[in-house]
């Protein structure tokens, strides 16, 4: 079983490494999608935030988890799952929040007749 947590919390370094890099970037297949051309740099700039503010705490989080004896049982590995279950729930709920206008479902906006 510690062979699997290992690979667990090297794959947790993994994500954070690929966080930061599209953080660093700012371009690529994560940013491509097919919103309306009004909605997607607000995107662009939304989802850079999100892989900074998930990327670097990700990695802090990860590298301390994988330098103490405990593995992912320590009080790190619990805080970096809390954290970016956070993340993800946070930035789906702004998402929503703030492109609500640009998601609706076009079959409700027509008219009756």
């Amino acid at each position: 079983m510690d062979g699997a947590f290992s690979f667990m919390i090297l794959f947790n370094i993994f994500i954070a490494v690929y966080l930061l890099y599209y953080a660093i970037k700012g371009t690529g297949k994560v940013y491509e999608n097919d919103y309306p051309a009004e909605m997607k740099e607000p995107h662009a700039k939304l989802l850079r935030k999100f892989c900074w503010i998930a990327g670097v705490p990700l990695l802090v989080l990860s590298v301390l988890e994988y330098m103490s004896n405990q593995g992912i049982s320590s009080i790190w590995g619990i805080i970096s799952i809390v954290y970016i279950l956070g993340c993800v729930v946070g930035y789906f709920i702004i998402f929503k929040v703030r492109f609500k206008e640009y998601l609706r479902d076009p079959r409700k906006n027509v008219p009756k007749k």
